[in-house]
């Protein structure tokens, strides 16, 4: 019988290995915390180690944003639905700051008003050299600044091309 014992704790030591269960961690916490099924609600999400993963989002609203990795939201990541997320972690761990351009797009995006002009901007959160109207379908061309160049604005349906012309802008003045 002692045989049958020590065969069976040396077989279940084997089949568990080296795994433990560790406590949850502060990130597995809140998202636990959460009822189930509960419609609108912030859900946390953890990566495998159970750390806050460094974007956070609201499945109900559609923003997201940056944390720490103890899960505080870092002031001035926040990014409304349907943009560019800004990119909350990088090789070194750095947190790229918005630029002017995302600003400015972000500051139209949540206020929703028809027919409002919302900038362009690229991956790097510059200005795209073309900026457009969706609700009048003008285009024009703008400066690294964002700031429109005089008598470039086009009617809906005629092409544009703003590389030749803020060059041209360039060198006149």
């Amino acid at each position: 019988m002692a045989i049958l014992t020590i065969i069976l704790l040396v077989s279940t030591a084997f089949a568990l290995g080296d795994t433990m269960i560790r406590p949850k961690t502060p990130c597995e916490d809140a998202r636990d915390a959460v009822p189930y099924g509960l419609v609108g609600a912030y859900i946390p999400t953890c990566d495998a180690a159970g750390r806050y993963t460094p974007e956070q989002c609201s499945g109900s609203t559609g923003y997201c944003w940056c944390v720490t990795s103890s899960g505080q939201k870092i002031p001035g990541t926040e990014t409304p639905p349907g943009t560019a997320p800004v990119i909350c972690s990088t090789q070194n761990g750095a947190i790229r700051p918005k630029t002017p351009c995302e600003d400015a797009r972000n500051a139209a995006v949540p206020h929703g008003q028809v027919g409002a002009y919302i900038p362009t901007c690229d991956a790097a959160g510059r200005y795209t050299p073309e900026q457009c109207s969706g609700s009048t379908g003008y285009c024009w061309c703008v400066n690294s600044s964002g700031q429109k160049i005089q008598g470039t604005e086009t009617p809906p349906g005629t092409a544009i091309n703003c590389s030749t012309k803020v060059c041209i802008y360039i060198f006149i003045h």
